[in-house]
Order: C-alpha cells, then sequence, then structure tokens
C-alpha cells in the first residue's frame, strides 16, 4: 500500500498488519495491534481500547513484534465468592497475572488469533471479555441464568454461552461484543463448533442429549438422543481438530460417547472414571483427556481405536482440561484446591503443580502476545 522506498516500509518489513507491536517514539511508547501504513509515512495502530494512534513514521525510533506465549487462562470460582482470572505462562509453568473479571468465573475460551479472552461468570450471568494484550477487561456481557460452556467460532466472529437454566444459547456478535440472539433447548451446557465453523454441537445435561446447531443460520438442525446412544448426564463435548468426531462426557454413567460427524451417529461408548466433567483432545487428535471429578482421575483414550489406555492419578478433584498448543502438556484444574495439576502428554505422567487462586474451576489455553 504505497511502501516501497519509505521509512515506514523499512520499519514494517516482516510485520504484518494485525499484528501485536510496540512502537517506541522519541517520547513514548505505545503498544498495540497494526493497522496498516496509510500513507507511506503514517502507520496506524490500534490500542486495547480501540483507540487509533497515526504515527508519523520519521518519529519513530523502533518497532518491535511483541513475543507470542502459550498462556492458559484459569477461572477461580472460590466457591463462588470468586471474580478472577490467573493467567500461567504455560512454558515456565508460573502465575504471571491475575485479572479481575464478574463474580463466579467458570469457562473461558479463547479467540483463535489469542487477542481476547472471555469468561463466563456463573454468578453474575455475564460475561467478561478481555482484552490479552493489556490484560483488561475491555466489555461485560449479560447473557443468562447460569451460564456454563462457551465457544468461539474458528473465523472469530461469534461466541456461544450455554445458559443451563435459562434453557438458551446466547449468540454474541464477537466483533461488537454484544448479543445478538437466542437459541432455545433444554438444559444446555456445554458446546465445540466443528474445525470448518459450520456447526455447533451442544450438550443438554438434563435430557440426555446433543443439539446441533447450523452456525450460518443459528437454527437447530438435529438432536441425538439417549436412544441414539448418547449416556446419562452429559456435561462436556469436543471435537477431533479433523472434524471427524465428537466426544462427549456423560458424568451420570462415568462414559465417553463417541459421535462420528459425517451422519451423527453414536459409534462407541467408553467406560472412565468417577463423574466425567470435561474432556480435551490433543492438537495432533491422536488421544482424548478426560477429567474425572470424583476419582481424582485422568482417563486417556485412543482416538484412533476408542479404547480407555491409561488413567492418571492428579491428587484432587479434577474440574477441566486443557492442552498447550504444542500438544506437549495437559492443564488440568483441580477443584476445591489451589492447584492446576501439570500433565505430560508424551509419557502420561505427573509432572508437578502450579498455585493459583482457590477453587479453580475453567482454562484454556492460546498463543497470546506479550508486552
Amino acid at each position: 500500500m504505497g511502501m516501497s522506498g519509505c521509512l515506514c516500509a523499512e520499519l514494517l518489513a516482516g510485520i504484518d498488519d494485525g499484528t501485536a507491536i510496540e512502537v517506541k517514539t522519541s517520547c513514548d511508547t505505545f503498544v498495540g495491534r497494526l493497522v496498516g501504513n496509510i500513507t507511506g509515512n503514517v502507520i496506524q495502530l490500534m490500542e486495547s481500547d480501540d483507540t487509533i494512534l497515526n504515527i508519523c513514521c520519521k518519529d519513530i525510533c523502533s518497532i518491535r513484534k511483541l513475543p507470542i506465549l502459550p498462556l492458559a487462562y484459569v477461572a477461580i470460582f472460590d466457591e463462588g465468592n470468586g471474580n478472577t482470572v490467573d493467567v500461567i505462562n504455560t512454558n515456565t509453568d508460573t502465575v504471571i497475572n491475575t485479572i479481575t473479571v464478574g463474580r463466579g468465573p467458570t469457562r473461558v475460551a479463547i479467540t483463535s488469533d489469542g487477542s481476547k479472552a472471555y469468561v463466563v461468570n456463573g454468578i453474575d450471568r455475564t460475561v467478561s471479555v478481555i482484552d490479552t494484550l493489556s490484560n483488561s477487561v475491555i466489555s461485560v456481557i449479560p447473557v443468562g441464568d447460569n451460564p456454563q460452556g462457551i465457544a468461539i467460532t474458528p473465523d472469530n466472529a461469534k461466541a456461544y454461552v450455554a445458559n443451563h437454566v435459562s434453557d438458551t444459547l446466547s449468540i454474541i456478535n464477537a466483533v461488537d461484543d454484544i448479543v445478538i440472539g437466542t437459541i432455545s433447548m433444554d438444559s444446555p451446557f456445554d458446546i465445540a463448533i466443528t474445525p470448518d465453523g459450520t456447526r455447533g454441537y451442544v450438550v443438554n445435561l438434563n435430557i440426555d442429549s446433543v443439539t446441533v446447531i447450523d452456525i450460518s443460520t443459528d437454527s437447530i438442525i438435529d438432536t441425538i438422543t439417549a436412544v441414539d446412544g448418547i449416556g446419562d448426564g452429559p456435561s462436556a463435548i469436543d471435537i477431533t481438530p479433523d472434524g471427524n468426531k465428537a466426544y462427549v462426557t456423560n458424568s451420570n454413567d462415568d462414559t465417553v460417547s463417541v459421535i462420528d460427524l459425517s451422519d451423527n451417529t453414536v459409534i462407541a461408548t467408553i467406560a472412565v472414571g468417577d463423574t466425567p466433567r470435561d474432556i480435551a483432545i490433543t492438537p495432533d487428535g491422536t488421544k482424548a483427556y478426560v477429567a474425572n471429578g470424583l476419582s481424582n482421575s485422568i482417563s486417556i483414550i485412543d482416538t484412533a481405536t476408542d479404547m480407555l489406555v491409561d488413567t492418571i492419578m492428579v491428587g484432587g478433584p479434577p474440574n477441566e482440561v486443557a492442552i498447550t498448543p504444542d500438544g506437549a502438556k495437559a492443564f488440568v484444574t483441580l477443584q476445591s484446591t489451589t492447584n492446576v495439576a501439570i500433565v505430560g502428554v508424551e509419557d502420561n505422567l505427573l509432572h508437578g503443580t502450579v498455585t493459583v487462586g482457590n477453587d479453580p474451576i475453567g482454562i484454556a489455553i492460546g498463543f497470546i502476545p506479550v508486552s
């Protein structure tokens, strides 16, 4: 865009629009996302509050890309009294930040570009939107009663929140961070979206079913029921990276139902530990990690054979599990403790814990720019 031969072109060499950067001028330092080179001699930077800055390139001393780190965002419930999220650097296994959100945070989802984290606040009936660059809450979105699971479309256009008691799914415009509609269904508890962004799968805890949503129309297109093979008390769901299968934890009968997404049929039922609450699939799609809340363990499923291949004791009641983007570690929140357990994916061994706030519940991991 008119960059050839100008100072801006030299400063921005190798830096794409949308990249998180630090700009140093002769008198100040600015952090934000590059909007672009506007005139050849001026760049635009968007700060965390969406303020657009025009910076003359002749005044710039240096521009650098911010480092990108795999960070875990942990919702601290504290038996309903919590209002924070602890941020863990998963490279060093240390807490590097604590962010104040709404009351009773339970679930977290991170946009695919790492720019925002959405935190479900069960007591407040809201979603706090965190700008990950500034680690500040930039929006608070009212949703339904007893919000639980949340998922964001791969293109970061929409987020869906399962309102368990309201019997609705809130649809959020993830650009403007406002609710743009709801979908009625019975007792939704968690949701996962296919990697191609075309369908959402919602587990309905009280009626033992999975509702299938067309993402383009926000309409129900299918329902998979107990008659079809869904177990008792479906509580969580995850989808393989290739989009071929979904895995559903059934908290009341200690099983995982496997759904073939080509025709929405249940093709396997796998016995796991006591009260499975959550499930996460590794980035390469080869393993599924199941958090068994009342047996203090993680069950590991081979997704090629859909068989249980290992069980790991984690020293407390696991609630949620998230896998690092490189597939090396699983981080497990241990409810009613102050610990997040670390499990090695290669060796399936417990590699210690990270101390966080009281009663960690939800967790999500993403690549986040750090200033």
